[in-house]
């Protein structure tokens, strides 16, 4: 979803090609993608650490969250930099060291336009990076019976707390960007399934799953009709995240094809790299205009399968490498999910999607 999103942006920037996609009001669905991973975030969370607690079980659950997120994350924005340094990417921007760190270290830094890392997508990890700190302190303190209660008190009193930071501080946007809220809604999509599970009919439940999935979905697709304030995104996207996950976790372990389940595996490799392809094609297109004569829509479309599955080599390549030198070795690459995680359940593996 966001793969495409990026593509209706070049598109614009660079040709003038009409595009339905890109002109009307489902040019802004694909950013939902986000959206979907955040709610999938705080399902999963909740999903993996239903017997962890203390001290011992906090430290290794940040532990391997910062594993997971940090590694590939650097490896990525160090090939950028170097494309930078040798003037082949970003030729008209200037950076300051002390935005260079910050966004190796994940920390918001208004840069005149806005708070998004060197690697821009980056920007969605430094709001999984918070969450991953706070519930690892729910962790600590034995939360099993109040994670959500606990979360929600949590980020209101650091939204609280953002009120005191001064305009463009990193940290008040961090702690004040409602978005946060979507893994609530992922942590409470998640509790309630545990809660099904063990007493309800299947029959009921793979209905009602069927029906949340089709409301989530129409909740998405109804959002190409109306323009709604940034602020509220977590409203008109979230909530159809919410219903899609729960209703797509209700159904349990059906049968996904199996390159789906490659694509969830590889989302985080195709998140971080498809900006490079893009990136790319932007170039290809300034310097030989007439490429950019296709029709628009067909344009974003192939542009954004042939990214998806570039990106995707990036996985067996890079990421199941990298992931396996840093993963315990009773455990292989294989055998490690999108989120860092020990694959437990198919439920679990196939939903994973930020694409």
């Amino acid at each position: 979803m966001v793969v495409f999103y990026h593509y209706e942006w070049v598109l614009k920037e660079y040709t003038n090609r009409p595009s339905w996609i890109a002109d009307g009001g489902f040019k802004t669905l694909g950013a939902a993608g986000v959206d979907l991973f955040f709610v999938i975030s705080g399902f999963i969370m909740v999903y993996t650490t239903t017997k962890k607690a203390g001290a011992a079980d906090a430290l290794d659950f940040l532990r391997k969250r910062a594993t997971r997120i940090y590694p590939l994350y650097w490896v990525w924005t160090t090939a950028l930099l170097l494309l930078w340094l040798v003037g082949v990417a970003l030729k008209s921007h200037h950076y300051q060291p002390s935005f260079l760190i910050h966004s190796y270290l994940l920390l918001p830094f208004f840069d005149g336009r806005n708070y998004h890392p060197f690697l821009s997508q980056g920007w969605t990890l430094s709001f999984e990076m918070l969450f991953y700190i706070v519930f690892s302190i729910g962790i600590l303190i034995n939360f099993k019976r109040w994670k959500l209660p606990f979360l929600c008190a949590s980020f209101a009193l650091l939204a609280l707390f953002s009120l005191v930071l001064p305009e463009h501080n990193g940290l008040k946007y961090l702690f004040s960007e409602p978005i946060i809220i979507e893994f609530l809604f992922g942590v409470l999509a998640a509790q309630v399934l545990l809660r099904l599970a063990s007493d309800s009919n299947e029959d009921s439940m793979k209905r009602l799953a069927v029906a949340l999935i089709v409301i989530g979905a129409l909740g998405f697709l109804s959002t190409g009709f109306y323009h709604a304030a940034d602020y509220l995104r977590f409203v008109i996207y979230g909530v159809p995240a919410l219903l899609m996950v729960t209703g797509a976790a209700m159904l349990g372990s059906s049968r996904c094809p199996r390159w789906l389940v490659y694509l969830g595996d590889a989302s985080y490799s195709i998140y971080l790299t498809h900006a490079f392809f893009s990136m790319t094609y932007a170039v290809v297109l300034k310097k030989y205009p007439r490429l950019g004569h296709f029709p628009g829509d067909l344009t974003i479309i192939v542009a954004g399968i042939v990214t998806i599955a570039g990106a995707s080599l990036t996985y067996p390549l890079v990421e199941r490498p990298l992931m396996r030198a840093l993963s315990p070795k009773k455990l292989r690459a294989s055998e490690i999910d999108s989120f860092g995680v020990a694959k437990r359940s198919p439920e679990i593996t196939e939903a994973q999607t930020l694409v």
